[in-house]
This record gives C-alpha cells, sequence and structure tokens, in this order.
C-alpha cells in the first residue's frame, strides 16, 4: 500500500479536508524548489510509507515527526534571524549611502 493510499484510506468522513491536506503538503513539500523543504518531504513521506506497511509504530512514527517538526521550526528561526540581518544590511546602507551622502550636499 503506497502512503497516500494509506491515509486517504482512514475512515472518517468528517477528517477527509484533514486527509487531502495532508496528502497535498506531502507532495507539495515533496517537489519544492527549496532543497531542505524537499528532502523533509521526502522524510514525512517516508514516515507515512513506514507506518502504512507497519515498519514503525504510532508512537514512533509521531516521535519522527515532532523530531521534524522542531527541524523545520528551527530552519524558520535561522531563516527569520538571516531576513532580520538582510534588513538591518539595508537599513545601514540607506543610513551611509543615502542620508550621509545627501547631508554631504547640504
Amino acid at each position: 500500500m503506497k502512503w497516500d493510499e494509506f491515509i486517504l484510506g482512514i475512515v472518517d468522513d468528517a477528517e477527509t479536508f484533514a486527509k487531502d491536506e495532508l496528502v497535498d503538503l506531502v507532495r507539495t513539500s515533496v517537489n519544492d524548489s527549496d532543497e531542505f523543504i524537499a528532502k523533509k518531504g521526502k522524510k514525512m513521506r517516508r514516515y507515512l510509507q513506514q507506518l502504512a506497511d507497519e515498519e514503525i509504530t504510532k508512537d514512533e512514527f509521531e516521535s519522527n515527526i515532532l523530531d521534524l517538526k522542531a527541524l523545520v521550526e528551527l530552519q524558520a528561526l535561522k531563516l527569520a534571524v538571516a531576513a532580520k540581518a538582510r534588513a538591518q544590511r539595508i537599513s545601514d546602507g540607506i543610513q551611509n549611502l543615502v542620508i550621509d551622502s545627501l547631508l554631504k550636499l547640504i
């Protein structure tokens, strides 16, 4: 059984939307142009496949997904810090190039 068939085979119509969203999340992640996201999507797909094949338990799956979540959160924090540093460099550049240069002309 394939991982996506496993998810879609969960019988509870009230959760159909969530199941469809999960399948879409995995497929989108795996095909993402960002290498980090694509790798994490492939791991998520592998964990789902292992769960579907009963190679891992539900508890092992949950632990693996929580580890994956932590890695993604750390990456998001790293990107936020990098974005803040870039914004600061732009701000400094505006200060140095625009304001300081303008003041020299006055």
